[in-house]
């Protein structure tokens, strides 16, 4: 099976490459202190993201908005996104790629490049003129390490030039324009999350994320008994039927760390098939069809597969949930 095969590479990857040391590689090269030109800045986004992440993640814009859930995620950012629509930003037509970055496991700690073609002036001229998003929260405007910050119930973006903004929630975003300002544009990532991402470029969907230096939450390791010693976890992804397909790895310390890995996530499968019919009838669609993990070593390979229809459905339901929340509040 092709996603089979796309999680076993996977693995063969990480297993050279998880245990890795940490150091940063100094990408755009700048005078001490000296802010990066905006070629800099356009040239190496990810170098923009703040160091200690937990999970980075890429996203191929454009696949996702020509996904069929794709419309239903867009009306849900218009309505809470500071960005009018007399600003012209069309996100199906402007944006390419986002790449972006957790820090805490804890708590909602974000900070994220989006990629694309912003007019600049014409948006800061829109969002000037506006007090409120269309769903009545307060648009902060304030001057942050010599650039302009647009804030709204904790969530919001800054354009740095053209073709590069950052987005995230407010800690998020002046953590990455302190850098900026700094001179300290620089990778620093772990190099197994550098070659992930780099390798797969050209894939919809790229996640990683390192556990080792993070407690996990209780409600996690607790409802998601997989998570239970796991170190580091990488897949890749698309939007092609039946909705979003991922494969991938989770590295544990040992081999019987795999194993329990492997049967948890099994466990977890036969559950939500229980579930499923309950959670239909309350209107909540179990949007999982596939869930498969299989142990090899110290590593467990693992396919996801699921449903755009539910997704749609869960994405209709969302605002009903999210309320005048802060996106930043429930990620």
């Amino acid at each position: 099976m092709k996603v089979r095969n796309l999680a076993l590479g996977l693995a063969a990857l990480l297993a050279a490459l998880s245990g890795c040391s940490h150091t940063e590689d100094l990408i755009v090269q700048t005078g001490a202190g000296q802010e990066p030109s905006v070629v800099d800045i356009d040239k190496e986004p990810l170098s923009l993201l703040p160091g200690n992440v937990v999970g980075i993640a890429s996203l191929d814009a454009r696949q996702l908005v020509a996904s069929p859930f794709g419309s239903r995620l867009l009306g849900l950012l218009n309505q809470r996104l500071p960005v009018p629509p007399s600003a012209g930003f069309d996100p199906s037509r402007d944006l390419t790629r986002l790449y972006l970055g957790l820090y805490s496991m804890q708590g909602a700690d974000l900070s994220g490049v989006a990629l694309g073609t912003f007019d600049k002036a014409k948006i800061e001229a829109a969002v000037n003129g506006v007090e409120k998003t269309p769903q009545g929260v307060p648009i902060a405007k304030r001057k942050y390490a010599g650039r302009t910050l647009y804030t709204a119930a904790g969530f919001g973006f800054c354009l740095l030039t053209d073709h590069t903004a950052l987005f995230g929630n407010d800690t998020g975003i002046r953590r990455a324009l302190d850098r900026v300002r700094e001179g300290r544009v620089r990778r620093q990532t772990l190099p197994w999350m550098d070659k992930l991402l780099d390798g797969e470029k050209d894939a919809p969907i790229v996640a990683g994320a390192d556990l080792r230096a993070q407690a996990i939450p209780q409600a996690a390791s607790a409802n998601l008994a997989f998570m239970n010693g796991l170190e580091t976890m990488a897949f890749v992804g698309n939007f092609k039927d039946p909705g979003v397909n991922l494969a991938g790895t989770l590295v544990y310390g040992d081999e019987a760390g795999a194993q329990a890995g492997a049967q948890n996530v099994q466990a977890l499968s036969q559950k939500l098939g229980t579930y499923g019919t309950l959670l239909a009838l309350v209107g909540f669609p179990q949007p999982v069809r596939q869930l498969q993990a299989e142990a090899k070593g110290k590593q467990a390979a693992f396919v996801v597969g699921l449903d755009g229809a539910a997704l749609l459905q869960l994405l209709d339901k969302l605002p009903e949930y999210l309320g005048n929340k802060a996106l930043a509040q429930n990620p």
